[in-house]
């Protein structure tokens, strides 16, 4: 027994990856952002070199970066081709709100039921809105995609329910990627924070109420798809 604690002691010393990973998992953030944005393209071809040198880092947690992304589906190739950004098929962007409408629907359920004991603060979901306001006035699309996540990551956090958000943080990326389309995000900005404004205010009024699971589902379907309701009905 005593020769095996060494062993088992160098094992952990032998493994810094976690400080590596966090970092991967930046750049991944980063990449996915690039991608929302149009920094970078469907089909535009991923440089590991290039990119390296755009962020200042090593090549190493670059390639664990892509390696995540391509695990995920937001890029496609991999091995010798290279990796490349993933066209977001309409069968692709489906599943993905059906998912993310199924968790969010629990994840609100129980933020609400937190917001409404005191175990949370529902002021902290003011704080998204402001900079979504404050990226209107300053014509910043890549901010205001940032704060739109922000928004409902605080609904995340405010749930307290780990299950849920960590499969709800598993898709973020996919999310940020998909509502950075034009059918699903208003190109008015200023529109994008009065949206989350009247979505806030009616999470609020629930807190005197007792919303079933599908009225939930309802009103985030209507808050995440006012944009594309609305051009579909011409208006």
């Amino acid at each position: 027994m005593n020769s095996a604690a060494p062993k088992f002691e160098a094992s952990i010393e032998a493994f810094p990856q976690p400080k590596r990973l966090l970092l991967a998992e930046s750049i991944a953030d980063s990449v996915a952002e690039a991608i929302a944005t149009r920094l970078l393209s469907p089909g535009e071809r991923i440089v590991e070199t290039s990119l390296a040198d755009k962020l200042g880092v090593s090549r190493v947690p670059i390639r664990e970066a892509l390696k995540v992304l391509h695990a995920q589906g937001i890029l496609s190739g991999g091995g010798h081709r290279g990796y490349r950004v993933a066209s977001f098929e309409p069968a692709t962007i489906e599943k993905v709100m059906e998912v993310r409408l199924m968790l969010e629907t629990f994840l609100l359920r129980d933020a609400i039921a937190n917001w409404r004991s005191g175990a949370e603060d529902p002021a902290e979901l003011n704080n998204a809105i402001e900079q979504m306001r404050m990226s209107a006035k300053a014509g910043d699309a890549r901010a205001s995609l940032r704060a739109d996540l922000e928004f409902h990551r605080t609904i995340c956090r405010a749930s307290r329910n780990e299950i849920a958000a960590t499969l709800w943080n598993a898709i973020a990326r996919h999310v940020l990627v998909i509502f950075s389309l034009e059918p699903y995000r208003d190109k008015d900005l200023s529109k994008v924070a009065r949206q989350h404004e009247a979505f806030r205010d009616w999470v609020l009024s629930q807190f005197n109420a007792e919303p079933t699971l599908d009225e939930l589902r309802t009103a985030l379907e209507d808050h995440l798809l006012l944009v594309a309701r609305t051009r579909r009905r011409g208006g």
